[in-house]
């Protein structure tokens, strides 16, 4: 392809740049073109429109070199940049190093931008007065610095990670660019609190799916034999340091039920329907139906930003499906507003509160609101046959009402009757772990507020009937030679 037929417009496409003016280092000895594959191109779409991308890969998937590439590419098309590439080693380092080298050397003499200094951690080009800088992530890395473009590799191994970003992010301006990679490394690291919270990243996942056959990973499985190890590099788990409440079985399993905003579902009937969200962020899974029960457990929190959250859950009493479900912050009588307006929606749901702390401004809320069904918990008298009422409202949570609890979801998830469509709550079962002294709780950070609103509906489930209450005709049972 001759100079002179290449227009500015793709020389500024880095896709094309990359793959006709750069080669890279093959898996065998010796250079080879840069052709992108499935994987790196959908990653180019993502880094086009999103200036913050966190990547959840496989190993050895090619996306360091493809992000290495697009961000040199975006260097030494953009005069003024500041380019940082960060490895969590000096050996990772040295590499990334390389690649841009090869980029660079493996240019066409014509197109190839002038270098004004070449050293272990800088490369400049002084016509656009740009650079790029290959560094280790040192306990100052970031700092000092005006950056405007940062791949962030293998983050979950990083030490002090959170210190790091918090100065790496500081550094990038609102339309910099960020790129973090990185394959999983247990729960709890910065890379996974990252991944599984709600921030202003695209996230990107790349399983072996993307760049293995079936038959390339069968020999990776054997050889690695350790099915744990192999799902954490290969499979995208997460695998937690405590030993979980919540098996990653079970949840695999509970992922296929996940449902997304304007996903087309089928309901237990088979009638079609559309996943709705409400301005209020309520996420309708399935609208009401005439004539059925429902159920709302909720777990309630202060309602200050940045603290635990609020949810509530609702589900089908007869299918044990989730319907609908709210999660944010709101101060308890607010947050009782909103569950009287959506309890009413779904036919006076009965209202399953825990009332520890919070909860008591939430369920007298409900009850300013005359709202119809609300829970009460019963009498606990291990002597009495049967169980009966106290005039106590909402759910108590306890040290010994707290694992029943747990276990009774646990063992409805597992034998399908009772169904969850929300991906936080499935997020939060992988932090829930036993301590050491044998107790539930969720690893730093992490939060348990969607466990505990399932939790706590399922016990309202305990106390609904769910089969059609047909009223008793009482003339049937009078006598029939008496005048009346």
């Amino acid at each position: 392809m001759k100079k002179k037929d290449i227009s500015i417009e793709r020389l500024l496409d880095p896709k094309f740049y990359l793959e006709n003016f750069t080669q890279i280092k093959g898996k065998v000895p010796g250079l080879m073109p840069f052709v992108l594959n499935e994987a790196q191109k959908d990653l180019f779409n993502a880094l086009n429109e999103f200036p913050r991308v966190i990547i959840l890969k496989a190993r050895q998937m090619g996306f360091s070199t493809a992000a290495t590439g697009y961000l040199y590419h975006k260097t030494i098309t953009t005069p003024g940049t500041n380019t940082a590439l960060i490895g969590y080693n000096s050996d990772l380092t040295a590499e990334l190093l390389d690649k841009v080298k090869t980029f660079y050397r493996t240019t066409p003499e014509s197109i190839r931008p002038q270098i004004q200094y070449n050293s272990k951690y800088e490369i400049s080009f002084p016509a656009i007065d740009s650079k790029i800088l290959v560094l280790p992530s040192s306990e100052n890395v970031g700092r000092g610095y005006t950056l405007h473009n940062v791949l962030a590799t293998e983050l979950a191994f990083w030490e002090k990670a959170g210190e790091k970003m918090l100065a790496i992010e500081n550094a990038v301006p609102a339309n910099g660019k960020i790129i973090i990679e990185s394959t999983p490394n247990g729960m709890g690291n910065q890379y996974h609190k990252m991944w599984m919270s709600e921030n202003d990243y695209c996230k990107k996942k790349y399983g072996w799916w993307w760049g293995y056959t079936q038959e390339e990973i069968e020999v990776i499985r054997r050889r690695i034999n350790d099915p744990m190890r192999f799902a954490q590099e290969y499979g995208l788990e997460f695998l937690s340091s405590g030993r979980p409440v919540f098996s990653s079985f079970l949840i695999k399993k509970l992922r296929k039920g996940v449902y997304k905003v304007d996903q087309k579902v089928k309901d237990d009937e088979g009638v079609e329907s559309t996943v709705t969200k409400d301005p209020d962020g309520t996420i309708m899974y399935f609208q009401p139906k005439a004539g059925r029960q429902y159920v709302l457990g909720a777990d309630v929190a202060e309602g200050i930003i940045g603290g635990d959250y609020s949810v509530f859950t609702i589900f089908d009493r007869k299918s044990g499906e989730e319907v609908a479900f709210w999660r944010g912050y709101l101060v308890p009588e607010k947050f009782g507003h909103l569950i009287d307006k959506w309890g009413r929606f779904y036919n006076e749901a009965l209202a399953t509160i825990e009332i520890n702390n919070h909860g008591l401004s939430t369920v007298i809320a409900l009850k300013n609101k005359l709202y119809p069904t609300i829970y009460f918990r019963p009498v606990t008298k291990m002597d009495v046959m049967g169980t009966s009422y106290s005039d106590r409202l909402g759910w108590k949570t306890t040290r010994t009402s707290k694992p029943l609890m747990i276990d009774d979801l646990r063992e409805s998830l597992s034998d399908d009757s009772f169904i969850i469509h929300t991906e936080t709550t499935l997020d939060e079962m992988l932090t829930f772990v036993f301590d050491d002294d044998g107790n539930m709780t969720t690893q730093s950070s992490f939060h348990d507020d969607g466990i505990m609103a399932c939790a706590i509906c399922l016990q309202g489930f305990k106390v609904m009937y769910s089969g059609k209450l047909e009223q008793i005709d009482e003339t049937r049972h009078l006598p029939s030679n008496f005048s009346y």
